[in-house]
């Protein structure tokens, strides 16, 4: 069952249209556990340097729509911090709350800045006292923005002890922040969404490795400057991250030796450490600069290199994902390799040889590139449903590293994502959760910010996606084509807003 419930609190000041001032962009505040260690909420409505005057009673208020945050009051009812105050809370209870428990809460709100405040506002849940999850920090701007949280992996017991603290900071020392009334959509544990298993008997990731809520947050970084010591790339990428990523992304060439091989030591050691390994395996004998075609994988020529790859992944310590030539449809690589025919039948014969060896615990990823141009191949390409467990595909904003117009998170992969889920693109491919294999942003040379900015945007722009399940950041400024500055550590901003994006509850999902 999915209730849709909102809290209106009293004592509340409306502000109008007329109110609304410029501000800046604020810095990040620190952690969700340093910020709040000491907040408790004490009562339903705990109001703190919070302005009065005006509001709508009752406290609380059920609310059955949600489908726009205008219809939830009117917009009326709105929570405006006293001017000038550096922090101001409020705490808000639920009338309506499902007694029988929760499983999933997401927050959903709008803030803005008035009066030349500038700041930001948090969101912390709580069970009773007990603090079960912070959101990011969201920079506030004097344009009104549609906000949202999720908290997954939940085991409330009572629904009706649900409470929701929004927490401004205001760094200008003038004006108001301001939130206008918040709903929450609790899934219960009775809901099963029609399938028939009872969601917290699901596990929380799929036998596909699909988390139940949120995405995952991974990254390719090269080890070229590690001494090809690949899990110190890693580490080190984590160091900036400020946390440890779900999915290491890696290449291997075509072959029995060298880098052909995998999962080799790095990857395998990376396993036993609980991360999920995505490899991504191509037609390519790197150092002789040979591609192996897709008509000798398809004619059978092939099946020894294939055969000693199975054997090895099926002694793998557990399941890990396999892309077959990611982007097989980048003729700047693949144009002499055969038809997209020898393709598909390429793609089958390893995905049944493994199968035939026992190497049931690779997951396998269907990873195009995603670009209008080569749409109109995908359908021919497609090794069909029963050969792919994820698709993937390859979306960056390139800005001026290839001539193109900035494009924020959501425009630059959602113009793909709504293509494949047309109802005549579903036609020849099935209900798959998608993986950004690789992903990020150029920098602009006229505002070094806005790279950031373009990061810190990435967990609210996923969440209008929720078929995206993982993200896999491309931290490398080579291209085929011409070097750009694509590396998430490219500029000490664009390290700051991907670190912001990453304490994202919706990015931090558990693996168990």
């Amino acid at each position: 069952m999915r209730l849709l419930l909102c809290a209106a609190p009293a004592l509340l000041a409306a502000c109008s249209s007329g109110e609304l001032a410029g501000t800046e962009p604020s810095e990040q505040l620190a952690s969700a556990v340093a910020q709040t260690a000491s907040v408790v909420p004490t009562s339903d409505v705990a109001l703190d340097k919070i302005w009065g005057g005006g509001g709508t009673a009752p406290i609380f208020k059920l609310v059955d729509d949600g489908t726009s945050f205008a219809a939830s009051d009117g917009g009326g009812t709105f929570a405006r911090s006293a001017p000038g105050a550096a922090t101001a809370s409020i705490t808000l209870g639920y009338s309506g709350a499902p007694a029988g428990g929760a499983r999933q809460v997401v927050v959903n709100y709008q803030a803005w800045a008035i009066n030349g405040g500038a700041g930001t506002v948090r969101v912390h849940l709580y069970d009773g006292d007990t603090l079960l999850g912070s959101g990011p920090a969201r920079a506030l701007s004097a344009s009104q923005q549609n906000l949202s949280e999720t908290f997954g992996d939940l085991a409330v017991a009572n629904g009706e002890r649900l409470r929701t603290q929004l927490v401004f900071q205001n760094t200008a020392g003038a004006g108001s922040l301001v939130s206008s009334i918040v709903w929450i959509d609790v899934t219960t544990p009775d809901d099963d969404g029609g399938g028939g298993t009872p969601p917290d008997e699901e596990p929380v990731v799929s036998d596909k490795l699909v988390p139940r809520n949120g995405a995952w947050w991974g990254a390719y970084n090269s080890s070229r400057s590690y001494g090809w010591d690949w899990g110190l790339a890693i580490k080190d990428f984590e160091a900036k991250a400020g946390r440890k990523l779900d999915i290491v992304y890696r290449y291997h060439d075509w072959g029995t030796t060298d880098n052909g091989v995998f999962p080799d030591r790095f990857e395998t050691a990376q396993m036993n450490e609980g991360y999920i390994v995505h490899l991504s395996w191509e037609s390519r004998r790197y150092s002789a600069g040979q591609n192996v075609t897709w008509t000798e994988i398809a004619n059978g020529s092939q099946d020894a290199v294939i055969r000693a790859a199975a054997e090895r992944a099926k002694n793998a310590p557990g399941k890990f994902m396999i892309a077959f030539d990611h982007e097989m449809d980048n003729t700047d690589v693949h144009s002499a390799d055969g038809p997209d025919a020898d393709y598909v039948a390429a793609y089958r014969r390893i995905v049944d040889m493994f199968r035939a060896a026992g190497a049931t615990n690779v997951v396998w990823v269907w990873t195009p590139m995603g670009w209008s141009g080569t749409r109109a191949r995908l359908p021919a390409l497609y090794p069909g449903d029963t050969y792919v467990d994820w698709i993937g595909y390859d979306p960056y904003n390139f800005y001026e590293c290839n001539g193109s117009g900035w494009k924020d998170p959501a425009t630059t992969f959602g113009s793909h994502y709504d293509w494949m889920h047309a109802p005549a693109q579903m036609a020849w491919h099935g209900d798959k959760p998608y993986i950004l294999s690789e992903f990020s942003s150029h920098e602009d040379p006229a505002d070094p910010n806005r790279k950031g900015q373009w990061m810190r945007g990435i967990v609210d722009a996923l969440k209008r996606y929720p078929d995206i399940k993982a993200v896999q950041f491309y931290n490398s400024n080579v291209t085929h084509r011409s070097p750009c500055k694509l590396a998430v550590d490219s500029s000490s901003q664009s390290v700051a807003g991907y670190a912001a994006a990453g304490s994202d509850p919706y990015v931090n999902q558990p693996h168990h």
